[in-house]
């Protein structure tokens, strides 16, 4: 996360930008695969979306969405061979529920709020050909029309703040999946701070050879 971020401010700063392989605008797709599958329960959903929706109004959505159509069948194919025993165990339903969720929801979504181009496995090859596809987009649509030097400003000292970032998605809802509980957090804490170096300031942990404690 560090690094990526190191890579994503100064491109974002020279006007250069990032590719991203997908953005929280996309998350909610295995979200509902998962869901479709049994794997959580409709509560797990519901509050999944109840903190999407206070969050992600803050945030300004990709200038262009490439989404590359590859079967279910050629993906696990795909996925034989590359033979991450993980990947292998992951099931054609599963596969086929995340797919319906990109065409029937995030891409009607997102073609409202920024350019989409769609490709088939063999046209995503053609590197030049998807530059040049982006390169004519009119990027006439959507919120970055509004935008000024104020709100750019706004939105990045929002990003570089992680406690505000994380107090968008603190939401009082106990779900034993997804919070902790307060005596559950307690015993994670205590566990934390007994590790080496942790249980005061970096550079003043004696434990991890930190030295001339008392004169700093």
């Amino acid at each position: 996360m560090v690094v990526s971020y190191f890579v994503h401010v100064p491109c974002c700063e020279t006007g250069q930008g990032v590719v991203l392989e997908r953005s929280i605008f996309s998350d909610f797709v295995f979200v509902e695969a998962m869901y479709s599958q049994h794997f959580i329960r409709k509560q797990c959903v519901n509050h999944y979306y109840e903190v999407k929706k206070v969050t992600i109004r803050e945030y300004l959505p990709p200038h262009v969405v490439i989404y590359v159509d590859v079967p279910v069948p050629e993906l696990q194919s795909r996925i034989q061979k590359k033979g991450d025993p993980h990947e292998m165990k992951v099931s054609a339903a599963y596969l086929q529920a995340i797919e319906n969720a990109y065409k029937k929801t995030f891409l009607p979504e997102m073609s409202e709020k920024c350019e989409v181009l769609v490709y088939s496995a063999n046209e995503a090859q053609d590197a030049e050909k998807v530059v040049e596809d982006i390169e004519y987009l009119k990027y006439d649509r959507g919120p970055w029309l509004n935008q000024d030097d104020r709100t750019f400003h706004n939105l990045r000292m929002l990003v570089q703040n992680k406690l505000e970032v994380l107090n968008y998605t603190t939401i009082p809802v106990y779900l034993p999946e997804i919070t902790i509980g307060a005596h559950q957090s307690d015993r994670v804490f205590h566990k934390f701070v007994e590790l080496p170096g942790r249980r005061y300031s970096p550079g003043y942990n004696a434990d991890v050879g930190d030295k001339w404690i008392w004169l700093k």
